[in-house]
């Protein structure tokens, strides 16, 4: 004969059955939502880095570094290639001059080089995109300087970089034909126009 707490376990068990198998058919979170304003501008696009502002910028903060900079003329360029899926490629040849007087008899000229590709993601979430697998295996960044023609062996500056990475977070603006991009936490705005 079975007790009657064993006979209501026996009955329980159907049900508790039945209820986790409902449980069972809970779908995942739907991630086919349309996309955001923000996506729809900053995805499925190619963009290039303006780096005119770059340069000026790059300019006003050197002073605030110790660096002497009288001028930086930008060469070349870097172009971003963001797909709608989140994957992105950074492709670079871009050199910035800095043109800096240490003493008022010597004039320095420092070269930032920023060559290679850069391949990884960057997932949109409301105004910040979310870098991961970042690979710079092609990707390198070098510093020479010369000064009154004689080269540098060390250089005593430290210059500041001006590229993006996998560490923090990118807060972005996207309207039109301009997206800005500012490593959270950082003075660092980068200013990108969409290419026709």
């Amino acid at each position: 004969m079975i007790s009657s707490k064993r006979a209501s376990a026996l009955m329980m068990a159907p049900a508790v059955m039945l209820v986790l198998s409902g449980c069972a058919l809970i779908e995942p979170a739907d991630t086919s939502e349309p996309p955001t304003a923000m996506q729809r501008c900053a995805l499925g696009q190619t963009w290039s880095l303006d780096t005119t502002d770059l340069s000026e910028k790059l300019l006003a903060e050197l002073p605030g570094d110790g660096v002497p900079a009288k001028a930086v003329e930008p060469s070349g360029g870097q172009t971003l290639i963001w797909k709608t899926d989140g994957d992105l490629t950074i492709e670079s040849d871009l050199v910035f001059t800095i043109t800096a007087e240490p003493k008022s008899d010597q004039v320095m000229t420092i070269t930032r080089s920023y060559t290679g590709t850069v391949v990884g993601q960057a997932l949109i979430n409301v105004d910040v995109a979310i870098p991961r697998k970042w690979n710079f295996s092609q990707y390198k960044v070098e510093t020479s300087a010369v000064l009154n023609d004689e080269p540098v062996e060390e250089l005593k500056y430290t210059i500041p970089r001006n590229d993006l990475n996998d560490v923090l977070g990118l807060v972005i603006t996207c309207e039109a034909d301009v997206l800005t991009i500012n490593p959270r936490g950082t003075d660092l705005i980068q200013r990108w126009t969409k290419e026709s």
